[in-house]
């Protein structure tokens, strides 16, 4: 194997071998990541059925079993996809529909391994199942896409910034373009399938690494306390009077415009000022409001209070109020209910 071939398989096969570490990883934190468990078998799937592409890209004459498994494993990829998306949109509610929706395509899936295996079928999987798998997997996609829609229009707009909690929209984005790999294999070669899970791996975790480094971007910069003043005072108008906060499309942009100053003016008075990002102060302010609203209006939906409070998402409603408030908006609604009662 000439050095091109290696450092392709270690690429390759490194990307699967992570992806496992990463699943198991997820599925430990499973307490602090919404749907956690999905995305762990989504992730388990895919490195299932990459593993598989990189050992009959290197090795043709591969073991049929193994070409069974990987091919399983693609069918459950669509599902778990599209379970971890919905679960994400409804965060309080553990639906058992999602369960048995992925119990019937494994009993599918298990059934037709053991009745019709690959070495004594091989039309029906190389040529039914392998198109099936990826058809299913392409209309999971664009049913989990469609939740999102909105979201997703919003981040093509330019009105929000990717944000890490979106953490459904990054799957979203990884998994089309892990499909489209594999779609355009034959116009291209059957390892880009491989290679694009590597690449989107890696490039998510180098994203995430850089998050953290806005604070020590602005650390050796300072704003005078008269400039600091005049823009406190500013965004304490607009939010608190005007409640900017409750746009959906409320940019870090469009508010610099608002405050007559840069969005890199703005993005270092709020790291030097307020000791957190865009995204971390206006979910604040958002909450705060969300906490005021539940006292007030009790038959209001989790949906249409997240909708009020300028949230896009009702996943991204729930992971910033239980950081902030350190519980559901359920349990608070609960908790305020006692107390007024009692």
């Amino acid at each position: 194997m000439e050095f091109s071939r290696y450092f392709l398989f270690f690429f390759a096969s490194l990307g699967a071998f992570n992806g496992v570490l990463l699943a198991a990883w997820i599925y430990h934190k499973r307490r602090e990541i919404t749907g956690a468990p999905w995305l762990s078998l989504l992730l388990l799937m895919l490195s299932i059925r990459i593993g598989k592409s990189i050992a009959f890209y290197f090795s043709p004459g591969l073991s049929k079993d193994i070409l069974q498994l990987g091919l399983s494993a693609c069918c459950l990829i669509g599902p778990s996809l599209f379970s971890f998306c919905v679960r994400n949109l409804n965060p309080n509610k553990n639906s058992p529909i999602l369960r048995w929706h992925f119990a019937v395509w494994l009993l599918v899936v298990v059934f037709t391994g053991a009745v019709y295996p690959y070495h004594s079928n091989l039309e029906l999987w190389q040529t039914w199942i392998y198109r099936g798998s990826g058809y299913a997997w392409f209309g999971y996609l664009i049913a989990a896409s469609w939740l999102y829609r909105h979201k997703l229009v919003a981040l093509w707009s330019r009105q929000s910034t990717p944000n890490w909690r979106d953490l459904p929209v990054v799957v979203l984005g990884g998994g089309w373009l892990i499909w489209l790999a594999y779609y355009t294999a034959a116009y291209t070669s059957y390892i880009m399938g491989a290679l694009s899970f590597s690449m989107v791996l890696y490039l998510s975790i180098v994203v995430y690494s850089g998050g953290g480094r806005t604070k020590e971007k602005y650390a050796a910069q300072t704003i005078s306390p008269q400039q600091s003043h005049e823009l406190s005072t500013k965004l304490t108008q607009l939010f608190d009077d005007e409640l900017l906060f409750t746009d959906p499309g409320m940019s870090l942009p469009r508010l610099a415009k608002r405050l007559g100053v840069s969005h890199t003016k703005l993005s270092q008075f709020l790291n030097q000022h307020y000791g957190c990002n865009f995204n971390q102060f206006i979910n604040r302010y958002r909450v705060q409001h969300a906490q005021s609203l539940l006292l007030q209006e009790q038959s209001l939906t989790m949906e249409h209070l997240a909708e009020l409070c300028g949230f896009n998402a009702s996943s991204t409603f729930y992971t910033a109020f239980k950081k902030y408030a350190g519980q559901t908006p359920s349990q608070f609604r609960a908790q305020q209910t006692r107390k007024l009662s009692s």
